[in-house]
């Protein structure tokens, strides 16, 4: 089949194509003029020109000519002047710079005024908020007559509004003083709120730099694991920070050598014992009675050259059980504190302050027993005999025997030996007041105007004491706990 030619025009074709009509014939191509652009103009990607050698007519140089001509540079001494060419290596001169100081460790958050808690004086009886008339504002003198709700305010407002700048040791101790204070006022929850801004006091935030030691001290280290387990709610947490401080002495112990190291090493086994003690007591607080028991067990089995430190112990033990209801474990720890004692009678004279310190610490457990098993006629006659004979002048043997005595129905004679108690003691105890208070209760329908009244003699006792005669002094002492809680009276 033939292919029709749509190239020509007017052949009867129906179908009609457009087409141009190029044509040179009346125009003159115009030639490209040279531009240059911006990419023109000194590329630096683009090769360099290639100088084409230009003739010249041959001439002869004379030797002065020859002599005037500089030398080009070297190729390691050239400077190209291509930007993308490495630059020319520089060598340094060395200088003699000593080296920059450790940075400042910043403890400022430690004085925000956030940190701590308003202390009210609510739960503090009024007899307890009056001050001597012109008291020493020193911190030292405050602690020492016992004004611990003073002592804490003085503590904080020294951190957050101090004239000067602290130093570390500074803002630790006051931070000991203001934590150990609320703990002696009761108010132990707000000491463990205000722990917390401690942080981790195990972090490497607080190691020295050089030493490796801990700036932290180590008074303020405990009391911090017992009051932040508080503060977070976390019993349990207090147990593991007593062991990573342990570990922390262990490594204390491991690095001692050199002049010193004998006392440096007693101080830190010392210490050691102590970790393990306070392990105990927080399981016991958490409580977890059953732990605790078994920790305090392996204690003594630790202990090989100390028989008074493994008295002790097992007294303890005695003790935990009989608050456990296991009074049959309790009767074997005595009785093994009864073979601790005739091992030591082989060896030493029958009279010696040793054997009757055992004896006595056993009598008194036997009381206890007595006590736990609810025979209170056999437990006064027991703490009887312990004051007639062993400790005439105890104060605890003679509270237990006030309790019985309670117990049996003579409350006479009870009220008798605490009031007696209550003056021959320097501090009173909370546990006396809380008992004295408890008779009044059972005594009396005023009983809340005579817990008032035993608040404020208590208070003026403990201001200025008390002669031979049982009789308040006359005149402003140095008292010692001026601080109680309304606890402490039942109010």
């Amino acid at each position: 089949m033939d292919t029709p030619d749509l190239t020509r025009r007017g052949s009867g074709s129906t179908s009609k194509r457009h087409s141009r009509n190029i044509s040179y014939g009346n125009r003159t191509p115009l030639t490209r003029q040279t531009t240059k652009g911006p990419l023109d103009v000194d590329d630096p990607l683009a090769p360099a020109p290639t100088p084409q050698p230009q003739p010249s007519a041959p001439s002869t140089l004379s030797t002065a000519e020859a002599a005037s001509i500089p030398i080009p540079p070297t190729p390691s001494t050239a400077i190209t002047s291509n930007p993308l060419s490495p630059p020319t290596p520089l060598v340094a001169r060395p200088r003699n710079r000593s080296p920059l100081p450790p940075p400042k460790r910043d403890l400022s958050f430690l004085l925000h005024q956030s940190n701590f808690y308003r202390v009210s004086q609510t739960d503090i009886p009024p007899a307890f908020r009056v001050t001597p008339a012109a008291p020493d504002t020193s911190l030292p003198a405050l602690l020492r007559q016992g004004h611990y709700y003073r002592a804490a305010l003085f503590a904080v407002g020294e951190l957050v509004a101090s004239s000067t700048e602290l130093t570390p040791k500074e803002i630790f101790e006051l931070l000991y003083t203001r934590l150990a204070c609320l703990t002696l006022i009761n108010q132990t929850p707000l000491a463990g709120k205000e722990s917390l801004a401690l942080g981790d006091t195990h972090s490497p935030f607080y190691l020295d730099e050089e030493s490796g030691e801990c700036i932290l001290p180590w008074e303020l280290r405990v009391l911090a694991v017992r009051l932040q387990a508080l503060g977070a709610g976390d019993p349990r947490r207090g147990v593991q920070g007593y062991y990573d401080l342990a570990a922390y002495a262990r490594g204390r112990l491991k690095s001692l050598s050199g002049d010193g190291a004998d006392d440096a090493t007693r101080l830190w086994k010392a210490r050691l014992k102590d970790l393990g003690i306070r392990v105990g007591n927080a399981l016991v607080e958490i409580p977890d009675l059953e732990a605790g028991r078994r920790h305090f067990e392996s204690l003594i089995d630790a202990i090989v050259d100390d028989e008074d430190e493994k008295t002790i112990l097992q007294g303890w033990v005695a003790m935990l059980c009989l608050r456990m209801g296991d009074l049959a474990s309790a009767r074997s720890w005595i009785g093994e504190d009864d073979q601790a004692t005739n091992l030591a009678s082989a060896t030493e004279p029958t009279q010696s302050p040793r054997n009757q310190k055992n004896k006595n610490k056993k009598n008194v457990l036997k009381a206890l027993l007595s006590m736990a098993e609810g025979d209170y006629e056999h437990a006064v006659a027991t703490w009887r005999s312990i004051l007639l004979n062993d400790s005439p002048d105890d104060i605890l043997v003679r509270h237990n025997l006030a309790v019985c005595l309670l117990y049996t129905g003579r409350l006479s004679e009870t009220t008798t030996h605490l009031r007696t108690l209550l003056t021959q003691t320097p501090t009173p105890s909370p546990t006396l007041t809380f008992n004295l208070a408890t008779i009044h209760d059972l005594s009396t329908d005023r009983s809340r105007d005579r817990k008032m009244e035993l608040a404020e003699k208590v208070a003026q006792g403990l201001r200025r004491g008390y002669d031979d005669a049982g009789r308040i002094r006359e005149g402003e002492g140095e008292g010692q706990r001026m601080e109680r809680v309304n606890a402490d009276f039942k109010l």
